[in-house]
């Protein structure tokens, strides 16, 4: 069953924009939840219309089959995302902001967002693998994870006053630990399936 994947997926995506909308802005700014579930609500609407149009195209399903399929797999995880908006609103006076022990809030989205891509990819594939999951999991994970990283850099250089020479080691292992974990799966996956 697709279905409670999908809602995952979901889960996973909003965690990951949760997180990095907490990492990336600056104090006093009362809208985390709201800007994460913004952008959450976008991208995961575009998600939802692929997986209904490769249903009836690919999957042969009719469309009012795959209407009615949009309304949890959108739905649910928008729902999770409206709620966490009202909850940062209302426990964290829009936050949270994160500003101290950002490593781990680091480390936690990336591998939110790694495994909201990897279930995807075995989702949307028209001929799904494990290996190939993996695959297209990490080429799609790595480069964008290197982005975010890199707006993390910039962050800390601007916005926090850091050097540059102190954020580049804290760039490297931030791209590191989601990507070793990502090409591992990847590896161990390829290992088992050969």
């Amino acid at each position: 069953m697709r279905l409670p994947r999908f809602l995952l997926a979901g889960v996973l995506l909003f965690a990951a924009l949760f997180l990095l909308t907490s990492l990336f802005v600056r104090p006093p700014f009362e809208g985390v939840g709201v800007t994460a579930a913004a952008v959450f609500l976008v991208v995961w609407l575009v998600v939802s219309m692929v997986n209904a149009w490769l249903g009836v195209v690919s999957a042969g399903y009719r469309p009012a089959e795959e209407a009615l399929a949009l309304i949890p797999v959108f739905g649910v995880p928008a729902v999770v995302a409206g709620l966490g908006a009202l909850g940062s609103a209302a426990l964290w006076d829009g936050g949270p902001v994160i500003q101290t022990g950002r490593a781990p809030a680091v480390f936690a989205a990336g591998l939110a967002l790694w495994g909201a891509i990897l279930l995807l990819a075995g989702l949307l594939a028209r001929r799904p693998s494990p290996a190939r999951s993996a695959a297209t999991a990490a080429a799609v994970h790595l480069p964008l994870w290197a982005l975010l990283c890199l707006v993390n850099l910039v962050t800390g250089v601007r916005a926090a006053g850091y050097t540059v020479a102190e954020e580049v080691p804290l760039f490297l292992l931030n791209v590191a630990v989601p990507g070793i974990v990502a090409m591992a799966a990847w590896a161990l996956v390829r290992r088992v399936a050969a």
